[in-house]
């Protein structure tokens, strides 16, 4: 049976690094290797440099020089390329049902926090998941936004406030007042408490 890989193709390197090391972290006991690619002739150059696996791509549909609809179709005909994940910010009530007709096997809002990327990408590899039910409960008990939830996994990563603010397109004083609102509603008191009990409750 081939091994398994992922690759990441996106051109933000914040939340590409980011998507990266939480897929790593996630992957790592399962021995999966996770390559990252800034753009479509890296990403390809990967796929092409004879490693034998078979891969899922998660696949950002803004890239530079390409449709949306064409990168999905240039990944998902690539040799040994099993899934094509599409993932962005645009609306997912629109581009859902496109990137799927382009060959994608499922479309992802980056306003998911990554635990539920790395689930959803799980699910397609076959590979064991949290339970999500757990995560949904604990996110209507705390009551966050999506917003905050983004927050939240950017501080569960070890970013600070700046790159934080650079990731989500805010401004530093936003990103005091939604840490702030999850220090309020998880009932805790730094960074430290706020991702361990966040850990605890799978809402990262």
């Amino acid at each position: 049976m081939r091994k398994k890989a992922l690759l990441i193709v996106d051109d933000h390197p914040v939340y590409r690094d980011a998507l990266g090391e939480k897929f790593s972290s996630e992957f790592a006991k399962w021995q999966v290797p996770v390559e990252l690619a800034a753009g479509t002739n890296e990403g390809l150059a990967i796929l092409n440099s004879g490693t034998d696996y078979d891969w899922v791509v998660v696949l950002d549909i803004l890239l530079h020089g390409l449709s949306g609809e064409d990168a999905i179709a240039l990944f998902r005909t690539q040799a040994h390329v099993k899934h094509v994940v599409a993932i962005s910010g645009l609306d997912e009530s629109e581009w859902k049902k496109r990137a799927i007709r382009s060959g994608a096997s499922a479309f992802i809002s980056k306003n998911n926090v990554s635990q539920f990327i790395c689930d959803q990408v799980k699910e397609l590899m076959d590979m064991p998941s949290y339970p999500m039910a757990a995560s949904t409960e604990a996110i209507q008990e705390f009551r966050l936004t999506s917003r905050q939830r983004e927050v939240l996994d950017l501080i569960a990563i070890g970013h600070p406030n700046k790159i934080i603010a650079d990731r989500l397109a805010i401004s530093e004083q936003t990103v005091k007042i939604h840490i702030n609102q999850i220090f309020r509603e998880l009932k805790v008191f730094n960074r430290t408490q706020a991702v361990l009990k966040a850990q605890k409750h799978l809402l990262v």
